[in-house]
Order: structure tokens, then sequence, then C-alpha cells
């Protein structure tokens, strides 16, 4: 299977917008009036949900690693209707470049619509999905994913007196997370977007063990890649030990993957900046599924 890492498909890593930011509009969210929605996710190199943009069916990666509100790509922007309406120049990981966006007319899913925003128009090269759903939608309100079960929960968090609680941090819009390596404080973004999780060579200078090389797709494209996992005695988060989450040493991402999120359901409240770890074996499972 591919490596797969979507690593800030909307704006990059720390990407700033140089002009304002109140030209791009942000979604206008419909709930049911139970004020939860509830999704069977499907599973590709990431979770993938089937959605409708204006009307139009379309595949979308749920990453909680991309930037801002989603992406779409060129084509898929064709069938559903949306054009180019401006550009921004961006500064991220690749340099200075330009953003392309596009107005959304309804997004739906299940029994929740999402109306009137912008998201960036991107090719997502080596990414067999139509767009990316990002933070701002997923983290907009209380979320729940257990890729285990291919469960989704958006606006409620379920029971907590059996999970562990940890602190987070928005970085960028992100969900960020301090973990600890060999003692020594790591700041993580949860990235249900990338299939691995990740550790920078800046924060982690120990030994690895070389595993060979892999196929890698980006948003740029995809390349061989050099596997190199971090050999790690301690890691903890929250002061609880991490389990069943292998680290590959990169360049310069801290990045939780779905190694991490298939070891351990979360529920997350941006707005009380906490998250909670769930046993795979007692993590609750909606009844119904909103949308297949």
């Amino acid at each position: 299977m591919k490596t797969l890492r979507t690593l800030l498909a909307c704006l990059s890593l720390g990407g700033t917008i140089t002009l304002p930011a109140q030209e791009l509009k942000k979604p206008k969210d419909e709930f049911p009036p139970s004020g939860t929605a509830e999704f069977r996710l499907n599973i590709k190199a990431i979770p993938t949900l089937r959605m409708l943009i204006n009307g139009v069916p379309v595949v979308m990666g749920v990453d909680t690693g991309c930037q801002g509100t989603a992406v779409i790509t060129p084509r898929a922007a064709q069938r559903c209707g949306i054009t180019e309406a401006f550009s921004l120049p961006t500064m991220g990981n690749t340099g200075r470049s330009e953003s392309t966006f596009g107005l959304v007319d309804e997004l739906k899913a299940g029994e929740v619509t999402w109306r009137d925003f912008h998201v960036t128009i991107l090719p997502l090269d080596g990414m067999d999905i139509d767009g990316l759903l990002g933070a701002d939608i997923l983290f907009g309100k209380p979320f729940y994913m257990d890729l285990r079960n291919k469960v989704m929960i958006l606006g409620k968090i379920p029971d907590t007196s059996a999970a562990h609680e940890v602190p987070i941090y928005s970085r960028g819009g992100h969900c960020g997370v301090n973990i600890e390596v060999e003692g020594v404080k790591v700041p993580m973004i949860i990235d249900s977007g990338a299939t691995k999780s990740y550790m920078s060579s800046l924060k982690f200078r120990g030994q690895t063990e070389f595993r060979g090389f892999l196929p890698v797709a980006t948003v740029r494209g995809t390349s061989l890649t050099r596997v190199e996992v971090c050999k790690i005695s301690s890691l903890k988060i929250g002061g609880a030990p991490l389990t069943n989450v292998e680290f590959v040493r990169d360049q310069e991402h801290n990045l939780l993957g779905n190694d991490f999120l298939r070891a351990h359901p979360i529920a997350v409240d941006m707005a009380s900046r906490r998250l909670w770890l769930f046993e795979p074996q007692v993590a609750v499972r909606p009844a119904a599924e909103a949308s297949k």
C-alpha cells in the first residue's frame, strides 16, 4: 500500500495568506435538530466519505491535517460547476506560490449541509479522490473518529469516563498535541491524511532502522522515499504510554497519522482544547449510519 501524506493540502503547513483573510468565505453549517451527525467512513489510503457538492456525487478524503475548509481537484470542480474565483499568494513548505479558490454553493453529507464557502482548487496528484475535507469543517464542532470501526461523528463526543484526556492546542487550525519522546516534549499534528506517523530529524536524533524504499504520494506527486523508523524506547502522551505507533523519520514534519488513529479512537473538542483517547475494544460505535 502506498504511504500517503496529504500534507497541508489547502495552504501548506505554516502557510500565510498575504491578502485580507476576510476574502475567504467560511461555511454556514446546517445540522439536524439533534445537533449530531454520524457517518460511515470508507478506508482507502486515508478515510473517505461520499458526499454531494452542488448536487454532484464526490468522494472526499477526511483529512484533519488539511489546513482550511476543503480542497477540490480541478476535474471535480469542473463536474460540480465550481469556477476559479480568485488566487491568493501563500508561503509554505514549498516556498512562495499561489492558491486558487472557488465558491461552493452547497456541500451535503448525510443530514448535514454546509453552504456558501470557498475551497482551494488543487490537483492532488497521486490521490484517487475528488478532494479533502479540512480542519475548519471537521473541528468546527466536537469531533469523534474511530478508524478501526470506520465511524465518524460530528457535533457530539461519546462518554469519556473510560477515556484518557489530553490537552491540545490549535496550530494554524490544526489539532496540535504534545507527546513525550525519551522524556522530551515533541509537538505533533493529528493528521488523518497521513497513513503513517512521522517525526522530524530535528526532534529525534536517535537511531533509526532502515525499512527500504516506498512510494510516497503527496499533493505534489509520487516519489520513492527512503523509510527509516525511529527506535524509541519511551513514548508517552498526556503522561500515559503511547502504544502501537511507529514513527518514520522525516526531514521536517511531526505527525500522528492513521496508525495512531487505528490504535486509538479519538474525540476532539477544539473549543475546550481537549482530546480524549479511547481504547479500541470499548469505542462507542453509532447505532445509525447517516452516510454510506
